[in-house]
């Protein structure tokens, strides 16, 4: 597994753990937010077509055991 694949994992693990810790903030609601700035993030070098095939790829491809991340892309 790629070394940005277990760091997202952990954040988001971490992440989680902290909004149930919370009780005030929904682990949903946290989610969609990291989507949300993620997806802000990748649109500054990347065009919305990208996005869209990226996504699309994935959501195709939920159940695999883990994303290949390519360098240089």
């Amino acid at each position: 597994m790629a070394g940005e694949t277990t760091l997202a994992r952990q954040l988001i693990t971490d992440g989680l753990s902290r909004a149930k810790a919370d009780g005030a903030q929904s682990e949903d609601s946290l989610l969609r937010a990291l989507l949300g700035e993620v997806l802000s993030e990748l649109s500054k070098s990347r065009k919305r077509a990208d996005l869209d095939s990226f996504i699309n790829h994935h959501l195709d491809n939920l159940g695999e055991d883990e994303w290949v991340i390519t360098r240089g892309s």
